[in-house]
């Protein structure tokens, strides 16, 4: 996996290491699997999403592909509606709602803001593959981990959601021209 994605995806969730896994699915389900607990599963979730909706609203504004920008148009207006669900899970188990992304996240936020153009477009579908995957392995495992009716309900409701964004991205990236 390409390095700058990899940190994306690691300081989007504020992950501090990652198993050796074959795939990103892997990688996080090993890393979050050790020690399954709700209020970490609704942090990382937190986490995640916020990194979705910045990078959307980026999108809207710097996309060139057509295809690309409407993507962004709909990941941002169900990440907006996924935020309301993680809120009511984040008051059940007393975790803060982030306002900002970790430090690495920001600094690789400002380097893919700073792209124009198709590298814009590549770079913002790559993020949105690489924290898409990252979020169906996390909602995956609370769905078969979490003995809470509600986070499980949450899980059950936003995977087939978060499946569709990241085949999305993933068509998308296959028509757009190579850099």
């Amino acid at each position: 996996m390409n390095k700058f994605f990899m940190a994306i995806m690691l300081a989007t969730m504020g992950m501090s290491s990652v198993a050796l896994a074959e795939t990103p699915e892997e990688e996080a389900a090993a890393e979050l699997a050790v020690a399954y607990d709700d209020a970490q599963f609704v942090k990382a979730a937190a986490s995640s999403n916020l990194w979705s909706v910045k990078a959307a609203r980026l999108a809207v504004r710097l996309a060139k592909n057509s295809k690309v920008e409407a993507l962004a148009l709909q990941d941002l207006a169900e990440h907006v509606n996924v935020t309301e669900g993680i809120e009511a899970l984040a008051g059940k188990f007393g975790v803060e709602m982030p306002t900002e992304l970790e430090p690495l996240g920001e600094s690789l936020f400002q380097r893919l803001s700073n792209l124009q153009g198709n590298r814009f477009d590549r770079a913002y579908l790559h993020t949105v593959i690489e924290s898409h995957r990252y979020d169906v392995a996390i909602l995956s495992l609370a769905l078969s981990s979490s003995r809470d009716a509600d986070v499980k309900a949450f899980a059950e409701k936003n995977l087939p959601i978060l499946r569709g964004h990241l085949d999305a991205a993933q068509e998308i990236l296959r028509t757009l021209p190579q850099e």
